[in-house]
């Protein structure tokens, strides 16, 4: 019972570690007029971090992945 408990613990341990780092942010470059967003899945500590650059296009936003993003 209490090595299941134990593993239990470990395994959600891990899995918050593997997930834990999730975050976006979000800025509008008033001079060229586009938004730039950044997002980051925490999977493997920032392993799928990707950025995309926004252009307002009425009611709506035409965003683009960009390639070269840190």
């Amino acid at each position: 019972m209490i090595r299941r408990l134990v593993i239990l613990v470990v395994a959600l341990f891990s899995l918050a570690a593997a997930a834990g780092c999730m975050y976006s942010g979000a800025t509008f470059n008033a001079k060229n007029g586009k938004m730039y967003l950044t997002r980051n899945d925490g999977f493997l500590f920032g392993a799928l971090r990707k950025a995309y650059e926004c252009t307002p296009a009425g009611e709506s936003y035409n965003c683009q992945a960009v390639p070269d993003a840190p």
